[in-house]
């Protein structure tokens, strides 16, 4: 179209997938799902020979424009719909692409606890800053059954909104200080998705209390005659003349069923990135285990036992690698790497083993289950 940009971002052109299927699904017309494949099928076909993907590229000539990439702006729901596609759709694709993902970005981004950005062709780190937009990962690693490293990271986003009493939108790691020109807090809500997530996989009541403070700080720092305003700078608390859509279509549905999940209880749901639900069931699925129950449950061994577990909260990542170090017992999940940047002491690690043990519950045996795939 005449002076239309032919610049897009990772996750603008490769996060269609579900709502397109859905449609498919429910007009039985293939094309719109096929289109929005083609292009997650394209972006994955452009990946660097470490299994990175860049942030924006130009959709005319097909090549990449920003190399440096994270799991931040431009490329964060790409990664959540690989996943979120396989869940609701069955695809052995979806899972291949985001598993190689997964563990590209583990390798190459993860910093201890936090998540830089590097170029997808070195691995080399490029910047060093949190987004508020990165919070939303901790969410997706409780959906693969990473609670551990979930954990981890969504205790130091949840670090930086007590330091200023709310999340900005940058915060530059190798300094420990705001981003000089972003310092503004747009209402987001993917903190607040992250904590729904880490809640509901362990029922941690501490979680609860990470809820209540987003709550407490909205309403002081935010709440305006005409609704909710958005935070111009976190260091003033200076607000604009402006809500967006999201805040009520994510921030406040994600912390009212943190505290209310009664909406959850009959049916698994798989959220869009703007957080509609999508029901998971089995009339839309590819794929299923030789052996299906009744109520979209997989089947799984524990021993000599066959049991059954939802899509939702199937740990898709469930292999389990138990060591020990320096007597110490470190646990890994399959889709969690070995920080080789040895930040994460073994002490650090232990204390991982043990808030598990104490807040996961049965989590914790979840993920040394092994699926039965059939």
């Amino acid at each position: 179209m005449e002076n239309e940009t032919t610049e897009t971002s990772t996750s603008g052109c490769g996060s269609l997938i579900l709502e397109m299927g859905a449609l498919s699904r429910l007009t039985g017309n293939p094309e719109y799902e096929a289109a929005a494949l083609h292009a997650v099928r394209k972006l994955w076909s452009m990946r660097s020979p470490l299994d990175l993907m860049g942030t924006t590229l130009d959709v005319l000539t097909g090549e990449w424009i920003e190399h440096s990439s994270g799991i931040g702006a431009g490329v964060d729901s790409f990664y959540e719909y690989l996943l979120k596609a396989y869940i609701l759709f069955g695809r052995n694709e979806y899972w291949d692409m985001f598993h190689s993902a997964y563990v590209a970005v583990q390798k190459h981004f993860r910093h201890g606890p936090w998540y830089h950005e590097a170029d997808m062709r070195t691995g080399k780190a490029t910047y060093w800053q949190l987004t508020s937009l990165q919070a939303f990962w901790p969410g997706l690693q409780i959906l693969v059954g990473d609670i551990s490293a979930a954990n981890l990271s969504h205790r130091e986003f949840f670090y930086v909104w007590k330091k200023y009493g709310v999340i900005p939108e940058r915060y530059l790691l190798d300094m420990h200080i705001l981003h000089p020109t972003e310092k503004y807090y747009p209402l987001r809500p993917e903190l607040a998705e992250s904590t729904l997530f880490l809640y509901q996989a362990t029922k941690d009541p501490w979680y609860l209390e990470v809820g209540e403070t987003i709550v407490n700080s909205l309403n002081v720092y935010t709440r305006v005659n005409g609704g909710f305003a958005s935070v111009r700078d976190v260091t003033t608390m200076e607000l604009e003349d402006h809500q967006h859509s999201f805040f009520l279509a994510e921030t406040c549905k994600y912390l009212y069923l943190l505290f209310d999940d009664t909406f959850l209880v009959e049916q698994n749901y798989i959220f869009t990135t703007e957080g509609h639900p999508f029901p998971v069931q089995s009339s839309w699925h590819e794929w299923v285990p030789s052996i299906y129950k009744e109520g979209d449950a997989f089947t799984y061994k524990e021993g000599k036992k066959r049991l059954f577990k939802s899509a939702m909260s199937l740990m898709l990542c469930p292999a389990v690698s138990i060591s020990t170090v320096k007597g110490k017992l470190r646990v890994e999940s399959a889709c969690h790497v070995l920080d080789k940047k040895k930040q994460i002491t073994d002490a650090n690690q232990m204390m991982n083993v043990e808030w598990m043990q104490q807040h996961a519950g049965g989590e914790l045996v979840a993920l040394l289950v092994i699926v039965d795939c059939g």
